[in-house]
């Protein structure tokens, strides 16, 4: 309405709530109508009822009838007439609506006038049934009493209610059994009201729980069906089934539409407008369970403009599950206004407060929304906090810890240290590993290596990745932890085991070649069956530092002649001899003595195993100005001389073929001469082998 408009009076609100009850409604709104003028006490409202009540307008009298059962605190005695006139109705509906407005009224005479009608022969048995019905909802004495009279009634139809609502009023069941109930009356009618009233108590306490378990079972499956028949059905149609559940009569089910809801937003999706609207509305819910999931359902939101509401509704919230919610909710839609109140909350001495308040300001800080200028205090606060906590506060403490991690301040790492400590809860080493991840500090790496055994699997993996992250390869703790994590046994998951032996990589690349050699002795002590990890070792260090804009060719030179060795003794000739010619080029323009020596390594393995080439000729003869023709050439005649035998020749004879098709560079004369003298031994004795002479066979390779 306009801001100019005038209010409606009071009057005129209550016409308009009468028309609506009388008018075209449905059972469930007239309802809820007439429960929304009840709530106002207002004083015109009881005679306008009374009159309501005894009119002609079926649905609005069972309406409101109704409505004064759910709200025994507002009958009046005006309703009390017109309430027993509706017992005699034709329309059954109105009879039992009119019963149970009657039970709420605990005197006035009530249960007097009902006796009247129950025990009546003269009235309709309908009218009677009515009565009967009404006194099976009380549960005072006199009500018990006139039922157990009933009991005698000659018309069994009488009798056989009267034994059902006796049942009900005294929470019993007598197994339709006339007798046992009579013999009950018989034994308690005269019990002192003290007795009476005690175990009357008791056996409606009895069934209270009775029946609240069986509610919760059948509400359970009833959510059960109703999730998934949600989850099943396709997007277009989510959205009416959330709003009819949101305006179900039953708390239960407008708990589940909130829930649900929930469920819709954490996949990614949304929702229309007019139901984040209908949502909105039931945070003003008068049931603090709704409003609390009416809260975490806003927050799922994340609109920061419900951040005011929230803080409004928790300076007045009085239930723990209200309080917490917003404390929760907080986290995700507040900013710098909701920073008071939360460190106000992380003061109290209640772990689960702690625990949201603590995880609200963590988030706070996730979001990026907590300001530099309140940081120190948050950091004061947490830290203070933490060392508040007993060990036994798990959750508190998870969440401190956590917080600490999203705000990442370098007071917090004696904290995190402190909670790597084993008799800390497994969930608060966790989030202490990420939080010493967070500081990124290669100071912490000590602690993180000794974590790196930790019982807890979670914890064992974050300790490993982060060391990974922030260790030192001239640090032996951190060396080692990752080492022996790598290995099974000790660590028995695979996952682990490869996280250590990424991060021993990571390390080494990091390090200096002496701590590669020396770690390079350590995968290959165990034996042939270590030599593929030592592969594995060189290879990811290879392609770690050749990656990235500036490249240090001199260590990769020399990673690659260490790659190329362990792939001789693995018998890997092609890969051997590809690492060495690669070396060669990295080494020529850094390295000329070491280049010197590869070359020849290079030449002598790549003869000897038959993987002699142009590539392998062409780097050779790059190289020349290194080692010149006749240096080759010696270590060429090296290897062909050992090989002039009949057992042998035949390689000799390949080897001195490869040379001629490809030249390491220009021959010299004398070079030339010893090679065709070569030749002709070599073939002499190829000539004068008997046929039956044993193959060559490949001599082991020899290490660079």
């Amino acid at each position: 309405m306009p801001a100019s408009a005038p209010a409606p009076s009071n009057q005129e609100r209550l016409e308009n709530l009468l028309g609506l009850i009388q008018g075209q409604a449905t059972p469930e709104a007239r309802q809820t109508i007439a429960r929304e003028l009840l709530l106002q006490d207002w004083p015109e409202t009881p005679p306008r009822l009374a009159a309501l009540l005894a009119g002609s307008n079926s649905a609005a009298k069972i309406a409101t009838a109704s409505a004064l059962a759910d709200l025994p605190q507002r009958v009046n005695p005006l309703y009390i007439d017109p309430l027993i006139a509706m017992l005699s109705d034709s329309d059954q509906g109105a009879r039992q609506a009119a019963a149970a407005a009657l039970a709420a009224y605990a005197n006035d005479g009530v249960a007097a006038r009902l006796r009247e009608l129950a025990l009546d022969n003269g009235r309709p048995r309908a009218t009677r049934l009515a009565a009967i019905n009404a006194l099976g909802l009380m549960i005072e004495r006199q009500a018990i009493e006139t039922l157990a009279t009933a009991l005698a009634d000659p018309d069994r139809t009488i009798a056989q209610a009267a034994l059902a609502a006796l049942g009900q009023a005294t929470a019993q069941d007598f197994n339709e059994d006339l007798a046992a109930a009579r013999s009950w009356w018989s034994d308690n009618k005269d019990l002192p009201a003290e007795t009476w009233q005690r175990q009357h108590v008791q056996r409606l306490a009895r069934r209270e729980r009775e029946l609240r378990r069986r509610l919760e079972t059948v509400e359970a499956r009833l959510g059960k069906l109703l999730e998934g028949g949600f989850l099943r059905s396709a997007d277009g149609e989510r959205t009416a089934l959330l709003s009819s559940y949101l305006s179900d009569t039953l708390l239960t089910i407008r708990l589940l539409g909130l829930r649900l809801a929930q469920l819709h937003l954490t996949e990614g999706k949304s929702l229309p407008p007019e139901l984040q609207v209908r949502i909105r509305e039931r945070l003003r819910s008068p049931d603090p369970r709704e409003q609390a999931a009416a809260v975490q359902t806003v927050a799922s939101f994340r609109e920061g403009s419900d951040a005011a509401t929230f803080l409004e509704m928790l300076a007045t919230a009085r239930t723990s599950e209200l309080r917490l919610a917003l404390v929760n909710a907080l986290g995700y839609v507040g900013g710098e206004n909701a920073i008071a109140p939360l460190l106000s909350t992380l003061e109290s001495n209640d772990e689960l407060f702690i625990a949201e308040a603590a995880a609200a300001l963590g988030r706070l800080a996730e979001r990026g929304v907590l300001p530099d200028g309140a940081r120190d205090t948050v950091a004061q606060a947490l830290l203070a906090s933490f060392e508040r906590t007993q060990l036994t506060q798990t959750a508190a403490r998870e969440r401190i810890i956590w917080a600490m991690g999203n705000i990442a301040d370098p007071r917090f790492a004696p904290a995190f240290v402190a909670a790597l400590d084993r008799r800390e809860a497994v969930i608060v080493r966790q989030a202490a590993a990420r939080g010493i991840a967070a500081l990124k500090s290669q100071q912490l790496a000590d602690s993180l290596a000794a974590a790196a055994d930790d019982p807890d699997i979670g914890v064992r993996k974050i300790a490993i990745e982060t060391l990974a992250a922030v260790g030192s390869a001239n640090n032996e703790l951190h060396l080692r932890a990752l080492w022996e994590r790598s290995a099974n046994p000790p660590e028995t998951d695979e996952a682990i085991r490869q996280a250590a032996w990424r991060g021993l990589l990571e390390l080494l690349a990091r390090g200096s070649l002496d701590d590669v050699d020396r770690w390079l002795v350590q995968a290959t002590g165990n034996g042939p069956e270590s030599l593929p990890r030592a592969t594995e070792m060189l290879s990811r260090l290879v392609e770690t530092a050749a990656a990235g804009e500036s490249v240090d060719r001199s260590r990769l030179g020399l990673l690659r002649v260490r790659l190329a060795a362990v792939q001789t003794q693995l018998r890997q000739p092609t890969a051997a001899v590809a690492a060495y010619t690669a070396a060669l080029a990295d080494l020529a323009s850094t390295r000329p003595e070491e280049a010197r020596r590869v070359a020849s390594d290079l030449l002598r393995y790549a003869l000897s195993s038959g993987c002699y080439d142009s590539t392998a000729a062409a780097a050779l003869s790059t190289a020349s100005e290194l080692l010149d023709s006749d240096l080759l050439w010696q270590v060429a005649k090296a290897e062909i001389e050992p090989r002039l035998t009949p057992a042998a020749v035949s390689q000799a004879l390949d080897m001195l073929a490869a040379l001629e098709r490809h030249p390491p560079g220009s021959w010299s004369a004398k070079a030339q001469e010893e090679m065709a003298w070569l030749r002709r031994q070599a073939e002499r004795i190829a000539s004068a082998a008997p046929a039956s002479a044993p193959t060559s066979q490949l001599p082991t390779p020899v290490g660079g």
